[in-house]
């Protein structure tokens, strides 16, 4: 992968932000040399929750879907994870087993960075350290204030703050200004990032359906949300509740 490739992998599946900084592109080639390929068919479970943290990968093409599973034995859906994503760098840096599973929502292709061999590296050069320090804490402190913004005020406005990132993150332009939500986020697993129940994001989509601000059932395959007015949804957040 070239750095003309690797800058624009990093911006998600088909052009969207995507949710994490990347890497220096020159330090990301360098990563890239210490590891392997590895390539996922859909559904396929590229890391396992609870397994030894042996290695790192970064997330070269295609997209992963990231979940726990609770002490009831429900999993729980937590994010996507888009090109330019690292994967597994919180165990590689705590050395404690796997936290989540992440999985392949499409064709994807990985590369996966040995302990020992990332090991040497980052401990032969400071600054790559450092670098690569400095993703792992961005990502938790994206990862903390997201749970705060998506499971606190009213539940119309947390379904809004979800379907506003991740249509800035993983969007694409739709016909008139609007802007398709290019990654499988489906009902329950907004219920699962906001903590509601299935049926209650249901009834809030609707409303957001009827006052023309999204399209619930866009014609795509698989079926994929749109956000008819972006700047209308970002106004209706910020109307008081009543």
């Amino acid at each position: 992968m070239t750095t003309q490739e690797r800058t624009e992998a990093a911006q998600g599946p088909r052009g969207g932000a995507g949710p994490e900084p990347a890497l220096d592109p020159a330090l990301w080639e360098a990563l890239r040399a210490l590891g392997h390929p590895a390539e996922f068919d859909p559904g396929a479970t590229i890391l396992f929750q609870g397994s030894p943290s042996e290695s790192m990968l970064l997330l070269e093409r295609g997209l992963a879907t990231v979940s726990a599973t609770a002490a009831d034995g429900a999993e729980v859906f937590l994010a996507f994870r888009g090109p330019g994503s690292l994967l597994g760098e919180f165990g590689y840096v705590d050395r404690r087993p796997r936290s989540a599973m992440v999985r392949a929502a499409v064709p994807t292709l990985c590369r996966v960075l040995p302990r020992p061999a990332l090991d040497r590296f980052l401990g032969a050069d400071p600054e790559a350290q450092r670098a690569v320090t400095t993703a792992v804490v961005a990502k938790m402190r994206a990862v903390t204030d997201r749970r705060v913004r998506y499971t606190q005020g009213r539940i119309g406005a947390r379904i809004g703050r979800v379907l506003l990132d991740h249509a800035r993150e993983f969007g694409v332009p739709g016909p008139g200004g609007s802007v398709v939500v290019d990654v499988p986020l489906a009902q329950p697993r907004i219920a699962d990032l906001v903590g509601a129940k299935p049926r209650i994001v249901g009834l809030e989509l609707a409303r957001l359906q009827e006052a023309g601000l999204v399209d619930t059932g866009y014609r795509s395959s698989p079926r994929k949300l749109r956000v008819l007015d972006p700047e209308g949804l970002e106004r209706r957040l910020a109307e008081p509740a009543h």
